[in-house]
């Protein structure tokens, strides 16, 4: 059984060498720098600035909220020596009950601002994605790697082909 198996890998290793030769000479790799494309392209600036506009209003609702929790502290320190026991125990509940709701306030538009974000970012690189896909499809490449997951460390300008998907997605956002 031994000898009819070398023989039988080297016939079939010989079937597929014509076929890998072939392949070799059409292959062809792309680059390109999602990242770079997000923050470079027309729609992946603008999509930034208006995450940057609804991000400055949220921090100016935080910030008054912020200041009138830091308002009710002070007015307890300043007020602590002429009130009451019970009076005293009412405002210190009532700023517990306020830092409790600052803090959720707080919390929520931050998860509001990480949603928004992941959602832009979803968007863009769904968009990319058909651009990288369609440049793939003319260009004739066998494969289109993204830069920075794809842990490349060094490529040839010439292999990437992050400018001309910049500029075909600039284009479909007109």
């Amino acid at each position: 059984m031994r000898k009819y198996l070398c023989p039988l890998f080297v016939l079939i290793a010989l079937c597929f060498l014509p076929v890998s030769a072939t392949a070799a000479d059409s292959f062809k790799v792309g680059i390109v720098d999602l990242q770079r494309c997000i923050q470079e392209s027309i729609e992946g600036k603008r999509k930034k600035d208006k995450l940057q506009k609804t991000k400055d209003d949220m921090q100016k609702k935080l910030d008054e909220r912020q200041n009138k929790l830091l308002e009710l502290k002070k007015e307890l320190e300043r007020q602590s020596m002429m009130l009451s026991m019970d009076a005293k125990e009412d405002k210190a509940k009532e700023f517990e009950r306020q830092r409790r709701e600052f803090k959720y306030f707080y919390d929520d538009i931050s998860n509001q601002m990480r949603k928004a974000e992941t959602e832009v970012r979803k968007v863009l690189l769904g968009d990319l994605e058909k651009v990288v896909g369609d440049i793939g499809a003319k260009g004739n490449f066998t494969l289109v790697f993204e830069r920075r997951s794809s842990g490349i460390m060094y490529l040839k300008n010439t292999i990437d082909i992050t400018d001309e998907v910049i500029k075909a997605y600039d284009l479909t956002k007109k």
